[in-house]
Formats: C-alpha cells, sequence, structure tokens
C-alpha cells in the first residue's frame, strides 16, 4: 500500500520525502551522544553535493530544485542553489588533496563542477550569465557566498584559473560595489565580497568594508545579539545572517584591524555560550523565527568560531552541539528523491515559506559545513563529545538583550523558548514570532486559515469572533529566572487597548496572567501548545477547568485559571490539516471569553506541554489554587510553594507568602514552602531572593 501525507491541504507521496541512510559505522565510544565523527558530515556533503550536481543546468551555473519561485525571479532562484550549496563545497575543498570524492562507485568532481559554473555564471556572453548585479537584487546576498567560496577553495578554484578569468569573475562580484543594499544584515554581504576581492589581491573598496561594519553594528543589542534592521526582528538570523559573516570577515580580512577582529570575537564567544542551551534533548531547537528552512544553518558562527579557535566553550561540547545539531536533521525526512533539502523545518511546508524562499534557499543551512574547514588530522576530530546542558540539569535561563527566556527540562529533553520582545514588522509573520512560547517538541502552527492564525500558546481578540488578531509589536517589561513580562496593543481591534502579559514558569510549565484595558466588547481566545502526530488519533479529555490531548508519549494541557468562560476539546484547526511545521496533523485546546461591558479585567491560564502520560487529574492537581484581585494575583502550586503575581500599574503592597512578609512595588514574588527559598521583583526592575 502506498503511504500517503496530507500536507498545506494537498497529499504527497510519502516517497516525496526521504532520510538521509548513512554507511559510515557509528562510534559510540568517542561520540556517546549521537555516533558520529568526521565521516558523516563527509558522507552527508556528498550526498547532497551529488543531488547538486545532478539539478545542474547544462552551463552548471543554475540549479533548478523543486520549490515554490521566490519574488526575485527565476534567474536569481536557480543562482541560489549554487552559490549557497559552495558553502560547504568550498569548506570540503579546502581539506582534499584532489577535489574530488567517489562515493557508491560514483566519482564527483566538485572543483571542476564549481569552476565550470562560476565561469559559465559570471560571462556576459554565456547563456547561463547570472545577469547583471543591480540595486537590491539577489544577487548581492549570493556573491558572498561566491567570494567566501573561492576564498576557502582558493587552491582548487581560483588559483587554476587564467588571469582572464580571474578578471572575469573579480570582474563580477565588484558590480556589488555599485549597487545600493537594504539596511539590515545585507550590508555584511558587501563586506564579505569586498574582504574576498582583497584577500584575492583584486579591485574593492575598503570604505565600504568600514561603513557598513559600522551600520551594522548600530544593530548591535549586546551579549552576542542583533536584532536585524531597525526593529526588534531577534531570532536565528543573528546567527546565520549576522555572527556568521562577523566571523567571515574576521577570516578573511581581521588581521587588518585586530581589535575590531577582537570584538567580534567576544559577541561569538557569547552566542555561542547562550546557544548551547537552544539545542534540546534530541538535538533540536525551538523553531521560531524567519526562514527555519535554513534548519542547521544557526550553528554556523559556531564552527566558525571553532575554526578560528576563538571559542570558550570546550571542544567536547562543540562537537556535542554540531553532532546533535545535525544529526536530528538528517535522522528525518529533510530530503527530496533528488537528494535536495526540502522547503520546510523537517518536511516540505508551504505554510511556513517566506516569499523570498525559493528552491535553493535551503542551503544556507550547509554554512554549518564550514565545520570541514577544520583539517582531518586537527585534535577536534578526535575530542569525545561532552554533554549540553539540557543533558546535565534542567535550567531557566533569561537571554535579557535577545527578550528570550529558555527553560529546558533534562527528564524530558525538551527546550522552551518563551518570547516577549521579538516581532517582525510584517505582520503576516505573527506565527513565527509572537506566540507567547516556542518548544523543541510542540512545535507551533504556521500561516493563517480564512485570515487568522491559530491561537496555539497566543492570546487572541476579535470584533466579531471570526476574524482574531494576537500581540504584534511588543514592549518587554521584565524578564529574570522563570518570569518574564510585557505588554502590547490590541493590533487591528481596539486602538486605545492595551494588553500586559505575564508568563510565570514552574518546573516547566506556565502561568499566563493577562490584563486587558479595552473600550470595545471584544471575543478572546487562547490555545495551549499544538499537539502535533503523523499518524493515529489523539486521546481527548476534559475536566471542569481543562482541556488535554495526548498522543505519541506527547500532551498538551490548557487549563482555566481565572476568568474565561468557555473551553473547546482540543481540535484541528478550522478542520484543516498540515497546518504545523513539524508534523502532518495537529490539535490545540482552547479557552474562550467575552468581554461584554468589562473595560478592565484579568485573564489567567496555565500552559504544559508535557512529555509523558501523566492524567488530567493529575495535571489540575499542579496547580492547587489561584485567587485575583484587582490587578493582582496568588498561586499556590503542588509543592507549597506560593507566588505573586501584579501586572499593568504595579502599586506598593504588602503581602505573605508561606510566612515571609515582603512590601513595595512588587511584580513578582514567590516563597517556597519551607520559606527558605524566595526572590521578589520590583517596579525598578531590582531582583531579590536566593531561588
Amino acid at each position: 500500500m502506498l503511504m500517503t501525507l496530507v500536507l498545506s491541504g494537498a497529499v504527497l507521496p510519502a516517497s516525496a520525502q526521504k532520510t538521509m541512510k548513512f554507511a559510515s559505522p557509528p562510534d559510540y565510544k568517542l561520540s556517546p551522544a549521537t555516533g558520529w565523527d568526521r565521516e558523516h558530515l563527509e558522507e552527508a556533503f556528498y550526498v547532497l553535493m551529488n543531488g547538486i550536481v545532478a539539478g545542474a543546468s547544462e552551463g552548471g551555473a543554475r540549479q533548478r530544485i523543486a520549490g515554490q519561485r521566490s519574488h526575485h525571479g527565476l534567474l536569481a532562484d536557480e543562482l541560489e542553489g549554487f552559490t549557497r550549496s559552495f558553502f560547504m563545497a568550498s569548506a570540503w575543498l579546502k581539506n582534499s588533496p584532489s577535489g574530488q570524492f567517489t562515493y557508491q562507485g560514483k566519482t564527483t568532481d566538485v572543483a571542476g563542477f564549481y569552476k565550470r559554473g562560476i565561469l559559465a555564471g559570471t560571462d556576459p556572453n554565456h547563456p547561463e550569465y547570472w545577469g547583471d548585479v543591480t540595486n537590491y537584487s539577489q544577487q548581492l546576498c549570493e556573491c558572498a557566498a561566491l567570494a567566501w567560496g573561492l576564498n576557502m577553495s582558493k587552491e582548487k578554484i581560483w588559483d587554476t584559473f587564467t588571469d582572464a578569468q580571474k578578471k572575469q569573475v573579480a570582474g563580477y562580484l565588484f558590480q556589488c560595489t555599485k549597487a545600493k543594499y537594504y539596511d539590515n544584515n545585507w550590508l555584511l554581504f558587501n563586506v564579505i565580497v569586498n574582504a574576498g576581492l582583497k584577500r584575492l589581491g583584486m579591485p574593492y573598496s575598503q570604505e565600504q568594508i568600514d561603513k557598513n561594519l559600522q551600520s551594522c553594528d548600530g544593530m548591535y543589542l549586546g551579549k552576542g545579539w542583533y536584532r536585524d534592521g531597525n526593529v526588534n526582528r531577534i531570532d536565528y538570523y543573528d546567527a546565520w545572517g549576522f555572527l556568521n559573516y562577523y566571523m567571515m570577515w574576521v577570516i578573511l580580512d581581521g588581521d587588518s584591524k585586530p581589535d575590531l577582529a577582537a570584538k567580534y570575537e567576544e559577541q561569538t564567544r557569547e552566542f555561542a555560550n547562550d546557544f548551547q542551551y537552544f539545542i534540546s534533548g534530541d538535538g533540536s531547537v525551538p523553531c521560531f523565527g524567519r526562514s527555519m528552512i535554513y534548519r542547521f544553518g544557526y550553528l554556523s558562527p559556531i564552527v566558525l568560531g571553532q575554526y578560528k579557535g576563538i571559542l570558550q566553550l570546550d571542544p567536547g561540547v562543540v562537537r556535542s552541539m554540531v553532532d546533535m545539531g545535525m544529526k536530528f536533521y538528517f535522522d528525518r525526512p529533510i530530503l527530496t528523491d533528488d537528494d535536495h533539502l526540502s522547503m520546510g523545518f523537517i518536511r516540505p511546508n508551504e505554510k511556513m515559506l517566506e516569499h523570498y524562499s525559493c528552491g535553493g534557499s535551503p542551503y544556507w543551512a550547509t554554512k554549518a559545513f564550514n565545520i570541514l574547514l577544520i583539517p582531518p588530522s586537527d585534535p577536534f576530530w578526535s575530542t569525545r563529545e561532552k554533554p549540553l546542558p539540557i543533558q546535565t540539569a534542567s535550567y531557566s535561563r533569561p537571554l535579557e538583550t535577545a527578550g528570550f527566556l529558555l527553560v529546558g527540562d533534562k527528564k524530558s529533553g525538551q527546550v522552551q523558548l518563551i518570547n516577549q520582545k521579538s516581532y517582525h514588522d510584517q505582520p503576516e509573520y505573527n506565527d513565527k514570532y509572537t506566540k507567547f512560547a516556542y518548544s523543541s517538541v510542540f512545535s507551533y502552527e504556521a500561516g493563517t486559515v480564512y485570515g487568522s492564525f491559530d491561537c496555539d500558546n497566543a492570546l487572541q481578540f476579535s470584533t466579531d469572533g471570526i476574524l482574531f488578531n494576537q500581540r504584534w509589536t511588543m514592549t518587554n517589561l521584565y524578564l529574570v529566572k522563570d518570569f518574564t513580562a510585557s505588554k502590547y496593543p490590541l493590533y487591528n481591534t481596539d486602538s486605545n487597548g492595551m494588553g500586559y502579559t505575564e508568563i510565570l514558569v514552574k518546573d516547566d510549565f506556565m502561568i499566563n496572567f493577562h490584563r486587558i484595558r479595552t473600550g470595545m466588547p471584544l471575543v478572546f481566545k487562547e490555545g495551549g501548545y499544538a499537539l502535533g502526530f503523523d499518524e493515529g488519533k489523539p486521546v481527548i479529555t476534559s475536566s471542569p477547568t481543562s482541556e488535554a490531548a495526548s498522543i505519541d508519549g506527547k500532551t498538551t494541557y490548557l487549563r482555566n485559571l481565572y476568568g474565561y468562560t468557555a473551553k473547546h476539546k482540543a481540535a484541528p484547526y478550522q478542520g484543516q490539516v498540515g497546518t504545523n511545521v513539524r508534523y502532518v496533523r495537529s490539535v490545540v485546546p482552547v479557552l474562550g471569553f467575552e468581554n461584554k461591558s468589562a473595560h478592565d479585567f484579568c485573564l489567567a491560564s496555565m500552559v504544559y506541554g508535557k512529555i509523558g502520560k501523566d492524567k488530567i487529574e493529575k495535571l489540575d492537581k499542579l496547580v492547587k489554587s489561584f485567587a485575583v484581585q484587582g490587578n493582582t494575583a496568588e498561586v499556590t502550586f503542588y509543592d507549597g510553594e506560593q507566588a505573586f503575581l501584579q501586572i499593568g500599574d504595579i502599586n506598593d503592597v504588602t503581602i505573605t507568602l508561606n510566612g515571609m512578609k515582603i512590601s513595595g512595588p512588587v511584580v513578582m514574588a514567590r516563597v517556597s514552602a519551607d520559606g527558605k527559598t524566595w526572590a521578589a521583583l520590583y517596579r525598578d526592575g531590582k531582583l531579590e531572593g536566593n531561588r
């Protein structure tokens, strides 16, 4: 029987995507978490490289990869597959004696393939010419990959060019110095083109290098985090769109400005120290933000940092980050039948794509293959994998400049990213940014259905109960261990309305406390985590205050703690399939409320994405009591810990929690059952206690 997968409303044969099968034997002595070594990375490269060669045009300069066409046009789309795959190819070529490999009885001339394609693509008289570089054109992005790859593979490709061919290729790249770039991470593409030309001894613009590095410095938030442009677009672009290019500049040209290079190296160190907490027990990360079809590309600055030798992390930890981070994807059906990277987080998923995505776009993931720049003889490859933070202890780690709270649970391996700061300037990206939390297991619902997003991990509001909005632009108010808060306008619903959300973390579940101010009667709904699955039927359960759904050892649980007047059993969004970014099918439990004449009111829920099969009656006991008075709430948990929350206007209060008296403009306080462990957060952001 032919199995089928339902995706974005279309039925696709199960053979439309496949998992890579490795011939390399595992080595669990060296790599206890994955069994991987350099041979597995090289084998993954061989498979992807053969897919690229097979998908090439006659002249080699264009890639015919199945997928949607981007708004850049066919020419640019076919260029992307070529240049982006050059990231992995040039890294491999740097340490290849011959520039060729033999895999499964077939010999592939990698150096010859790219030499032929580059000469065709940069020749205005060739039918596969890539086109002139113009203002804001996609070529500006792709030329950075070309300049970098020519330097990394210099002995195998550039050095084999004649003087006329060098002039032709460099002349094509130099067109980038005459064009305008978007005022965001694109400026770094210009930096790499110029630095690459400089290193190759060809004409370049030092003025543009200096100017554009300085411009991007204006987007720096601190602690290794950048925002893309002039709004708080903070996501994995920090890795693959900023720090990766800074490290490329450091490697190509950093010797010319050692103080500046040292600054960018420090930023990469800080990011790497934080990013180890993003990686879950199975090697995945929370799917969050734009362009997640780039998959493991977020490892790119870390591998360049390891290559340059500037990281503070133990090499064994870096090996685990790379091995686990890449093995997670290659163990799953990310490949098409043609051995191309598919357009999705795992499987192809049209709903999560951006308008700039095309079939060649996913190859930005192969920036992570820059780990192959490290020679096979380097001690790094004989270093034993060491445990990541998620494998050693549970944690709650606030990243203040990024606005993220990372919650890791050692027992389940789940990592949750709670966001109270980052958003995109276009509302069609709200599913990717403005849900309250994103999980490495309970992946979010993507794209709109009938004009609205699903309400998984989001509080939504509507004037008619049909078309719903959720928070968009937001301001982070507080971010400390196990607690974060934001405020946001009721976008497109009440121009004067304002929402406040506080999220209190207990163990690995969340208490969401909302305060709404509005002059309009509105319909509200809040959902729990989306429970994704590929086959079967989840078990749906209810209690007087909560809804839950379970399948495959996972449970999504949502409880009304205060204010909601309706609840709905977990179900597919609008009856649709293919809305989840990771799974074929999904269901979400939902709470509802209509404020009618109320202008200032509170709502509260408990949200739990639980790894395990706990019954709903047990989950209902995790919060013993939740009492609201005005804009404050007091909570008692299953273990006797008590907590206090104040939302919106923060006034002076005096409270007693488990015998401890706390006074002042308290935003959040919590005290353990025995009174020995406590924390208190005040209006000015001051945090006291020993918790």
